[in-house]
């Protein structure tokens, strides 16, 4: 360490962050925005089985979210095969957003998947909310969608992280000493 001295308080700060950072990752790897309640509800509830067709869905998070909240449609083919039919995400108000798209005419079931930052603490909500119109898809695919959301929200987490860890270690270091690499 080109003769740096670490201090104790330097070791236990590293320490924290490295546990903390294993805690978000393991969270982040267990379920959907563990930092968080699951949404307040949703227009139609999810799992609801529905005898008419409709083109929007609606989320209440039950927290304020950001402005770049995204929401996405998705049809469920069986056998883990997903057809995306996308849609516009509105927010409609602090704690909620709805998703349009065209009018479903097929009969099966749906995934509205969502991506809702929190201003408050930079944490994402990531999950899926489903919809069955008349008969369901063969074949189903429960768990599926959710799966790239939990990726990526682990990957935001770990890499703000690690951001956060580097500039510790940066403060760490004597004004006249290079931050190590």
């Amino acid at each position: 360490m080109d003769g740096a001295v670490i201090t104790r308080g330097a070791r236990v700060r590293r320490l924290v962050v490295i546990v903390a950072m294993a805690a978000v990752a393991v969270l982040a790897g267990a379920a959907p925005a563990a930092a968080h309640d699951d949404i307040a509800g949703s227009t139609p509830p999810s799992r609801s089985r529905l005898d008419e067709p409709i083109s929007t869905v609606e989320i209440d998070f039950g927290e304020e979210i950001s402005d770049d909240v995204k929401m996405f449609l998705t049809y469920d083919l069986g056998d883990n095969e997903f057809e995306d039919i996308g849609g516009d995400t509105v927010r409609t108000g602090p704690t909620t957003a709805r998703l349009d798209f065209d009018e479903v005419e097929r009969e099966g079931t749906y995934f509205v998947q969502y991506l809702a930052p929190i201003p408050a603490d930079g944490h994402v909500i990531a999950g899926a909310v489903s919809f069955t119109y008349g008969e369901p898809s063969t074949g189903g695919s429960s768990g599926f969608p959710v799966i790239p959301f939990v990726v990526v929200a682990g990957l935001v987490l770990a890499i703000g992280g690690w951001f956060s860890y580097r500039r510790m270690l940066a403060l760490d270091q004597p004004a006249d000493e290079p931050a190590a690499s």
